[in-house]
């Protein structure tokens, strides 16, 4: 509806019986005769005017008569069935399209008839690009009835919001005020504090919290106001949630302050007026529907030098001297943590308790609480909607639901639709963006645990559903990250990790099934990781060795999920891609076990038989290392020894290498086998070139030297490999085979050597993390207590070591089996049966790290 000449923003004023207020029809004309009488009646019966082109009416061009008459009109009607009307011969669209173009800035009705299966595409693109850009709703209709009734409600609506007046404010400045939130907040100390402490300084004129939906802007925002209050004239809170045209949003701020429209002025200038030479604070909510109107706040805030803005959006606004403050979720507990002190644990039981009053944090809630908003990710809104179930839901039975999290609901009748439920929220947020950021964010719902920069642009190459061509992906994942649905974090290496709150990555992965694409996403991402892994395992034996480690583990999840994918999808190829190039890795991480069901997986594939004889051949020898990894040596052995004759067929050097070490590693360390076997490994493994494969078999061998008391030969191989190790920069290699030559040292006798030894292998262990490995120096540890006669603390470093293996569920080599059973005859005859097992408990209680620190006093 248009607005009297001069006055921008302002509804105008209904016009008198003899100018009523017209209401423009736009339909095809045969095919929705019966709707569009319907129409006609329901605007006649509100004592309004219908206007409806008709073919011939008037002896003038069809688009210049329904644009004569669309000027005119005040309310824009319409009505969409299946064709898309009739393209004239100088026309590039419709005149059903033209009119809606036309109808911009007017108050719009529409309605789409439903079902409506033969609908025309070109219609159909049409209805999404106006439901994509909001800023109207399509309201569906079955038959020229119902959609007569809904016209006739829906005009009586808009005739009571757009023309009823609000009555003024008093004159003067009023005080402002704030509404006061309904439950108290939860932490956010530290934000406050920003936040109150910019609001502090003149110099900052324009604060804006962003976020995502749900995560506590509004509540803070009111907090850091309130704070402030004191020291202002006036505080006015300005909410946009209902408000979704740029024009209106004037009108809004001007309520708030108490400013009526007087005269032909913009509305924003009488609102500078008032304002103008007062300490004045505004808080807008809600701005990112109608950010375009962003501009216009700035505008005010130059004509107010002493006013401030504190904005809350879910989008950064780019105006220059804006200050951004991210909102981030809340602190979840760490496993090891007292769930009672985290932030997100407070807000679930403070919500809880308004809906079940009995509710506790007891020894039987904690962790079920803790895990619900870890799996939340702190998200403030997805805490409290969880909470408010708890009368019919307890912590473990909401855990177990928490697949569908997206669909909980707020039962609490005065919440926002917009914040009904997660998935409305996450929906509020989705529809803002444009087409090429809803296709990247669906697409990079596929990556596990967020993405870097180069995996986000292969996984996000194709074209959007505009076909409009690539996706330039930097700048879409900006535009991401400046609506809060992507959060960049520093991983330490100066190159940002993108990550979505799991909730939001849910409902984009939902957006991608959608769109069809989610197979060819999937096979862009593990492709992407199969090569990121070859070129990490040609870097893992080289002097970059940490910074591809790190990478390694910054996609361990995503590696993971790749690879259970390409199984479930029988991508063998792609399986053994994804592995065999990282397989010490794999094995560093102590991620082996975890494998062997997927390994298993493998063999039965129908793929399997079709791949070519190396990679079959390193498929196979994987499986194997991984049923001796879990003490099934005997399978083991029968799978290996097709590998060795495949390898020495193939001349293939590196996989003979490893599988004779294994072949070896399955025998008991007496067999005369054993030493055969392991030194032909290693001259295989020189042939190959691989360093790190050297230093690797070297350590078997030093471990079968130490179980046949040869000292000699261990400190020479073992020293071999470590400097191997050192070359590869591989810590954890090289803290083994530190407390390889610790052991040496100590069946040598030579105590104060080993305890130099072991003192520079934990210093690797605690750097590395390497939880196998800590079981191993804790035996060591255990060795040399036993030899310095402290039994107890012997039994207690044994029984830390028990409880780490059991935690990685993994078996010892079987050197390294016979040196622990010496090692626990000895603690048995010092201690008795009773007085070993008592100490291997507490061990196994106090945990392997706690267990190192202790011992790295010594002893005492």
């Amino acid at each position: 509806m248009a607005a009297p000449a001069g006055t921008p923003g302002m509804p105008r004023t209904i016009a008198t019986p003899d100018q009523r207020l017209r209401v423009f029809v736009s339909s095809t004309l045969e095919e929705l005769a019966a709707e569009r009488r319907a129409v006609r009646d329901a605007v006649a019966r509100l004592r309004l005017t219908p206007v409806m082109f008709e073919l011939g009416a008037r002896p003038h061009p069809p688009r210049d008569l329904y644009r004569a008459y669309l000027a005119q009109s005040d309310v824009f009607v319409g009505v969409y069935g299946d064709r898309y009307g009739w393209v004239g011969p100088d026309m590039a669209v419709s005149g059903l399209e033209d009119e809606l173009e036309l109808s911009g800035g007017m108050p719009r009705l529409l309605y789409v008839r439903t079902p409506a299966p033969g609908r025309d595409p070109r219609l159909a693109r049409l209805l999404e690009r106006v439901q994509a850009e909001g800023g109207v709703s399509t309201t569906p209709y079955r038959d020229p009835a119902e959609l007569g009734e809904l016209v006739a409600d829906d005009l009586a609506v808009l005739l009571s919001e757009r023309f009823t007046r609000s009555v003024p404010a008093p004159p003067g400045l009023a005080a402002g005020w704030l509404p006061t939130p309904p439950t108290p907040m939860v932490d956010r100390t530290a934000e406050l504090a920003t936040v109150t402490g910019l609001l502090g300084d003149p110099a900052v004129r324009l604060v804006v919290l962003t976020g995502p939906g749900g995560i506590g802007k509004t509540r803070l925002a009111l907090a850091a106001a309130a704070a402030v209050e004191p020291g202002r004239d006036g505080v006015w809170f300005v909410d946009l949630s209902g408000v979704r045209d740029r024009a209106d949003v004037p009108a809004a701020v001007a309520e708030a302050v108490g400013v009526s429209a007087e005269g032909s002025r913009p509305l924003l200038d009488q609102v500078a007026d008032r304002l103008a030479g007062r300490r004045a604070l505004l808080v807008v909510d809600n701005l990112e529907q109608v950010a375009g109107a962003a501009p216009d706040l700035a505008a005010l805030l130059a004509r107010c030098p002493l006013t401030q803005l504190l904005v809350t959006s879910r989008a950064v606004l780019r105006l220059r001297g804006e200050h951004d403050v991210p909102i981030e979720p809340l602190r979840t507990p760490a496993a090891d943590d007292d769930p009672g002190s985290a932030p997100a644990v407070e807000l679930f039981v403070a919500r809880a308790r308004q809906a079940d009053p009995s509710f506790a944090l007891t020894a039987a809630t904690a962790g079920p609480v803790a895990e619900l908003v870890r799996r939340l990710d702190g998200l403030p809104l997805a805490v409290e909607l969880a909470a408010a179930r708890v009368r019919t839901l307890p912590p473990r039975l909401l855990l177990a639901r928490l697949d569908r999290a997206l669909d909980l609901g707020d039962p609490d009748v005065d919440v926002p639709d917009r914040q009904r439920t997660l998935r409305s929220t996450i929906a509020w947020s989705h529809d803002l963006l444009d087409e090429r950021g809803r296709a990247l964010l669906a697409r990079l719902s596929v990556c596990a645990d967020g993405c870097t920069l180069d995996t986000a642009e292969v996984v996000g190459a194709g074209r959007g559903e505009d076909g409009a061509g690539d996706l330039d992906v930097l700048e879409t994942l900006s535009d991401l990250v400046g609506h809060s649905l992507v959060t960049p974090t520093d991983t330490g290496d100066g190159e940002p990790r993108f990550r979505m709150l799991e909730l939001v990555r849910a409902f984009a992965a939902e957006r991608l099934r959608e769109r069809g694409e989610e197979e060819a996403t999937r096979v862009r991402w593990a492709q992407h990781l199969a090569r990121l892994g070859a070129e990490a395992g040609a870097g893992l034996g080289g002097p970059a060795a940490r910074l591809w480690r790190d990478r390694l583990d910054a996609e361990t999840a995503d590696l993971r999920a790749a690879l259970r994918w390409a199984v479930a999808t029988d991508r063998l190829a792609l399986v053994v891609r994804l592995t065999a190039p990282t397989v010490r890795w794999w094995w560093a991480r102590g991620l082996l076990p975890a494998m062997a069901g997927l390994a298993e997986q493998t063999a039965a594939l129908p793929s399997a038989a079709a791949l070519p004889p190396d990679l079959a051949a390193r498929s196979a020898g994987a499986r194997a290392a991984l049923r001796f990894a879990l003490d099934d040596a005997a399978s083991a052995a029968g799978l290996l020894d097709g590998v060795v004759d495949d390898a020495r067929r193939r001349d293939d050097a590196w996989l003979l290498g490893h599988a004779l070490g294994a072949r070896a590693m399955s025998l008991s360390p007496a067999d005369p086998r054993v030493v055969p076997l392991l030194d032909e490994a290693l001259d295989q493994l020189r042939r190959s070139g691989d360093g790190w494969s050297v230093a690797f078999s070297g350590m078997l061998r030093v471990g079968v030297a130490l179980a046949g008391g040869d000292v000699t030969a261990a400190e020479r191989v073992a020293g071999e490999a470590r400097e191997l190790a050192a070359a590869a920069a591989d810590d954890q290699l090289a803290a083994l085979l530190g407390d390889a030559l610790a052991l040496a040292a100590l069946l040598a006798g030579d105590l104060p050597r080993a305890r130099a030894r072991l003192d520079e292998a934990v210093a690797l262990h605690r750097r590395t993390r390497d939880l196998e490995g800590a079981a191993t120096c804790l035996e060591v540890l255990a060795a040399l207590a036993l030899a310095e006669g402290r039994h107890a603390a012997a039994a207690r470093l044994v029984g830390a070591a028990d409880a780490a293996r059991t935690t990685l569920g993994v078996a010892r080599w079987s050197p390294h089996q016979a040196l622990a059973d010496r090692l626990r005859e000895a603690l048995r005859a010092a201690l008795g049966d009773d007085g070993e097992a008592r100490g291997r408990a507490a061990g196994a209680a106090l945990g392997p790290w706690a267990a190192l620190d202790e011992e790295l006093g010594g002893p005492s």
